[in-house]
């Protein structure tokens, strides 16, 4: 989400993530890798790649 002003929108802090919040997200990856990404081409987490 990209907000327009500062009142578009209402920061509501972290929250614990739940296992379906894990789903969704992990749905989306594999929608993304499928629709953009060359076959056998993998994404790789920020955490994990050293500089």
């Amino acid at each position: 989400m990209i907000p327009l002003d500062e009142h578009s929108f209402e920061y509501l802090g972290r929250r614990e993530l739940t296992e379906a919040d894990r789903l969704e997200a992990r749905k989306m990856r594999e929608e993304f890798e499928r629709c953009f990404l060359p076959p056998g081409a993998k994404l790789t987490p920020i955490s994990k790649i050293k500089d």
